[in-house]
């Protein structure tokens, strides 16, 4: 989250399943308990996620998700099944769940890195 909400990949075009609203949101409410001064973040995360092309959470991504057979969480599920829908549009997956980026790497969907290898990368 604090590469978007810094814009240190603001120029590049950036996809997200809708369910980064929701995780952003419970990330954002979860700071800002922690630090009371950090009043500006729901509007920069707010700022950052509209830049950004969303895909849809609808029935094809869900029955995706259920049928991902390798073990990851159900959020990450969805990420996956979003990223497949899109796999020729995208370049990487960002993502610092190890699950998540071995069931993209190993599915051959699209490779999987950390944040701080997409910012060398963008």
């Amino acid at each position: 989250m604090q590469l978007l909400v810094d814009g240190q990949m603001a120029s590049a075009p950036l996809i997200s399943s809708e369910l980064l609203w929701l995780e952003a949101d419970r990330a954002v409410v979860r700071l800002t308990k922690q630090d009371p001064t950090a009043f500006d973040l729901p509007i920069e995360v707010t700022s950052a996620l509209l830049r950004m092309q969303m895909i849809d959470l609808d029935r094809q991504i869900i029955n995706a998700a259920r049928a991902i057979p390798e073990v990851v969480k159900s959020l990450d599920a969805l990420h996956i099944a979003s990223a497949e829908l899109v796999a020729d549009a995208l370049k990487f997956v960002v993502t610092c769940d190890h699950a998540m980026a071995h069931v993209l790497n190993q599915r051959g969907i699209v490779e999987a890195v950390t944040p701080s290898e997409a910012l060398v990368r963008l």
